[in-house]
């Protein structure tokens, strides 16, 4: 009896082990938002632009073309790539007002949400034209089997936080976009994008940031040129297909970089905990294609701040890992790591911008 005990203890342990193998979750890295020459103002074909991407590691990307639906299987990839990497079906729904979202994994071409009178725009039931146009993207992205991403609210007019608020079932902004015209930081006319994403969030919306290189030209290289590689999320998926990672990313299981990688995040209602990949953050900085946010502070190493209401830093912490109580009485928490290194009279700096938990 003895023996058949350590024996059923021993295989419950290995199935229970098996189990946990198979269902062990794993990061996905991908862009959600590339050009590629058929829009007309870049300058690679879309065969050569995914294979930009499947060359360094990425395991998924969405050619994002403005108002036009590429096929996946139109793409021509090596038979013999690495089997970890996908297209998800995706567009850029473009519109006038400088209103850009982008359309994940839809089934079928989104067209452009202008209308043909403006008369239809003065019957609308939004305060103006930018919530009708973001509204609309929304809900034909959705009708379409999509789910949209609203693309750099900094770039050129842009939109408001305010404006932003009124759209519904829209969950998902880029936080952090690497084209050199979009003012990710802010400017005089523009509250920076994690100023309006905190605004959004303590607000109470439902909305996790996206991070992207919205590349356009992969012959020209230089800072001041739209290049790939500068913007990513990492996606935490149990498998890599389309329905899998937009699953994920809809249910805020990931998050953003613009250079920092991490190795753990693990948050609830009572505890939030994230850790930097020290090894794998060299790795990425190093790249040439990466570029860091210029700071006037002169400092060296990582620290992590967890950011909640208003945008209050509630806790600052030298060291690439920290842990945080989550405090009663705040609507959310997030967390943001930060990679600082000095560069002459100030510091070099790259991001990881973690998802919010929202406290009950």
């Amino acid at each position: 009896m003895k023996y058949f005990l350590i024996a059923l203890l021993f295989f419950t342990a290995c199935t229970r082990k098996e189990k946990s193998a198979s269902d062990a979750y794993r990061w996905y890295k991908g862009n959600t938002h590339t050009h590629t020459v058929l829009c007309g103002h870049a300058d690679t074909h879309p065969d050569t632009v995914a294979q930009w991407y499947l060359d360094r590691d990425y395991n998924f990307l969405i050619l994002s073309e403005h108002n036009m639906f590429i096929d996946p299987e139109e793409v021509k990839l090596p038979e013999n790539r690495r089997k970890d990497f996908i297209l998800i079906p995706g567009e850029e729904v473009s519109d006038y007002a400088h209103i850009h979202t982008t359309a994940m994994n839809i089934r079928r071409v989104v067209p452009t949400q202008y209308p043909d009178e403006l008369s239809t725009v003065k019957n609308n039931p939004f305060d103006n034209f930018k919530v009708y146009l973001m509204q609309k993207h929304t809900d034909s992205i959705r009708s379409a089997g999509g789910i949209p991403i609203l693309n750099h609210p900094n770039w050129q007019s842009g939109a408001s936080a305010s404006d932003i608020g009124q759209v519904e079932r829209l969950h998902m902004i880029e936080l952090y976009n690497g084209h050199p015209d979009v003012n990710n930081w802010g400017t005089a006319t523009h509250a920076s994008m994690e100023q309006k994403w905190d605004s959004l969030l303590t607000a109470g919306r439902k909305i996790y940031g996206v991070s992207s290189d919205d590349a356009h030209f992969f012959q020209e290289w230089a800072a001041d040129v739209s290049n790939p590689g500068r913007g990513w999320v990492m996606v935490k998926s149990k498998e890599l297909s389309p329905e899998a990672i937009t699953g994920a990313m809809a249910s805020g299981d990931f998050y953003s970089s613009s250079g920092v990688m991490l190795s753990r995040v693990e948050t609830d209602q009572e505890k939030y905990t994230v850790t930097a990949d020290t090894s794998a953050t060299y790795e990425a900085i190093e790249s040439p294609f990466v570029l860091g946010y210029k700071s006037r502070e002169r400092n060296d190493g990582f620290f992590v701040e967890f950011i909640s209401d208003h945008g209050q830093v509630l806790k600052k912490m030298n060291g690439p890992s920290a842990s945080f109580e989550v405090p009663e009485g705040k609507t959310y928490v997030r967390a943001k790591v930060t990679y600082s290194r000095t560069r002459g009279s100030g510091s070099q700096q790259f991001f990881a911008w973690t998802q919010p938990v929202f406290i009950h």
